[in-house]
Parts: structure tokens; C-alpha cells; sequence
């Protein structure tokens, strides 16, 4: 048996074909991908996304023999080459303590992931940047527009300390050092709030497990029930959070859900919920999407009152 490299593009349909056996199907962030193979057999495949391990499967007449082993550990050195300090696997649970077995740390697990880590001190030293807060809010803010401004201020003013977590992750419009610099521009004069960077560890990439489900639904939902479990269980606690603050969601169904994952789960965990109505514009929820598609159009002046000073000059510097 050895390991072989597979080119995506090429192999895609044989790289279905044995997904599709497995259940599973391949992730859609995966830039590299492997198998262990027996002549031209592949016994199990699996990949790697930005610093995350994933698509494993190992065919039903080779479980148990030592396979998924082997190709984590090749994928682990590959990742470490390539100079990450921190190795993320979102698995099934079941699964969770072969990952354990090979050196990770488990740091949450729901009925349908557990996500663990490489490192033993990965979350810890993660929490150890923040200061204490009594509230929080998650955002995207691609780009950071008064809507979300309005979000911070609401929240803001009903907390001694907010702390406002941007995701890092820069599948989006506006990379992730420009979102996280824009929302600290936008939210400079409010001196109760902090803004920080989401990490690997809030709605990130690393802990999207995608490939476990059929269809994009159920995925979603798994992702938000092991985001707010893990926030709720870990980031709540070190950080002496007792409320996150969403926006309400009229226009986007997948943020609407996320938002109905956290109502049911935090509040179990001691974190309240606040949900705050989103600021409207001439009738119209203030979108980062709306913005967005007046930037493309080059119609800078409807996109001066929906977002504030900062965005506006970055936007105006920037294409789309």
C-alpha cells in the first residue's frame, strides 16, 4: 500500500464515485487531496482545507485496519511542513477518540461533529487574547455598514464590556485584515468595545463539517449547533460572557436558522440571547448585500448613507 497524491480536476469523477460510496462527499474547500491505495485501488482519501483535515473515508472492507491512521498522519506532516501551528479535524463523534488516540484534543462535540485540535494549549491561548466582557456580537461585516454599526451601539450601550468578534475567514468580498480593520475604524469612538479577530474557532472554516451531510441544509445546521455549542461551553465561560447580541434576520434564511441555533442552545449554557431589529433605510433593512451590489455598480453616492465615513473611503479605493 502507499500514499498517492490526486489531481481534483482530473480524478473528480472517481473522487465522487468513492465519496458517493462512503456517504459523504467531498468538501468544496479542499485544495489537496491523497489516498491510500492498492495498485491502482484507493482504500481511503481524504484532504486538507486552509489548516483543516477533512473528507476522510475508508472503504467498508478496510475498516479497521489501520488506514484513516496512516493518512491523517501524512496529512498532519503535510500541514506542519507547511509551517501551521495548529491542526484542526472536524470528525463524526464516533470517531472522535481514534483522533484522540493520534494525539488531538477534543474541544466540543455535538450529536452529529466533534471538532479537536493538535494542540494541547490551541483554545486556551486563543482565549487568553481577549479582555473579560459581559456581552458579545459575531459579524461577518463584509463590509461593515451602518446596520451593523447600529448592531455595536445597541449592544453597547446595555453591556460594561462588548466584545465584538469578526470572522477571519477570508472566504468573502473584503479580505479578512480589511473587515476586521473597517469594523475597528467604525466602532473606534465607543469606548466599552473591543473588536477582535473570530480565529479558528468562531464560525470558522476549520469547524465547518460540510461533508458529513447530503445536502447544504442539514450542513449549516450542523455548523451552527457546533459553533454555538463551542461558544457557549468554551468562549462564554473564559471570557465571562452572559449575553450575545444577533441582528434579526429578514432577508437571509441560512443567517435566520443560525440565529434560531443559538436560541436554542446558549441560553441552556447561562447565555442569554438578545435579538436587536435591524436599522432600516428608506424602509429597507440596512444589508451588507445591498451595499455590495450598489459597489459593483459604481453608485457610490447610495452607498454614502448606509455605511459610515471609513467604509465609505475604502470602498471608493477599492473594486469589487
Amino acid at each position: 500500500m502507499e500514499i498517492r497524491t490526486l489531481d481534483i480536476a482530473r480524478d473528480r469523477a472517481a473522487v465522487d464515485a468513492f465519496y458517493a460510496r462512503a456517504g459523504i462527499r467531498l468538501d468544496a474547500g479542499i485544495t489537496y487531496l491523497c489516498g491510500v491505495f492498492e495498485g491502482e485501488m484507493p482504500l481511503a482519501l481524504g484532504g486538507v482545507a486552509g489548516d483543516a483535515i477533512r473528507s476522510l473515508a475508508v472503504v467498508d472492507s478496510s475498516q479497521g485496519e489501520g488506514l484513516l491512521p496512516m493518512l491523517v498522519t501524512h496529512l498532519y506532516k503535510k500541514l506542519k511542513s507547511e509551517g501551521l501551528d495548529n491542526v484542526f479535524v472536524v470528525t463524526k463523534p464516533a470517531y472522535a477518540p481514534l483522533f484522540a488516540s493520534l494525539c488531538f484534543y477534543e474541544r466540543v462535540k455535538t450529536d452529529d461533529a466533534a471538532l479537536l485540535e493538535s494542540r494541547r494549549d490551541g483554545l486556551k491561548r486563543f482565549l487568553a487574547e481577549f479582555p473579560k466582557a459581559d456581552g458579545a456580537i459575531v459579524m461577518n461585516a463584509d463590509p461593515f455598514t451602518n446596520g451593523h454599526r447600529y448592531l455595536v451601539e445597541t449592544a453597547a450601550a446595555c453591556c460594561d464590556r462588548l466584545l465584538v468578534f469578526v470572522l477571519s475567514k477570508d472566504a468573502a468580498h473584503v479580505p479578512a485584515h480589511a473587515r476586521l480593520m473597517l469594523v475597528r475604524q467604525g466602532c473606534a469612538d465607543l469606548p466599552n468595545v473591543s473588536v477582535c479577530p473570530g480565529g479558528a474557532y468562531v464560525i470558522s472554516s476549520a469547524t465547518f463539517p460540510d461533508y458529513f451531510f447530503k445536502n447544504k441544509t442539514d450542513a449549516a445546521s450542523a455548523h451552527a449547533r457546533l459553533d454555538a455549542t463551542l461558544f457557549a461551553e468554551q468562549i462564554a465561560p473564559a471570557c465571562g460572557i452572559s449575553t450575545r447580541f444577533v441582528g434579526e434576520e429578514p432577508l437571509d434564511p441560512m443567517t435566520a436558522a443560525y440565529n434560531e441555533a443559538l436560541l436554542s442552545i446558549l441560553p441552556a449554557h447561562g447565555v442569554s440571547v438578545r435579538v436587536i431589529p435591524r436599522k432600516l433605510f428608506c424602509g429597507e433593512p440596512i444589508s451588507a448585500s445591498r451595499v455590495r451590489a450598489l459597489w459593483q455598480a459604481g453608485d457610490y453616492a447610495s452607498i454614502a448613507p448606509l455605511v459610515p465615513a471609513t467604509t465609505l473611503t475604502y470602498i471608493r479605493e477599492h473594486t469589487l
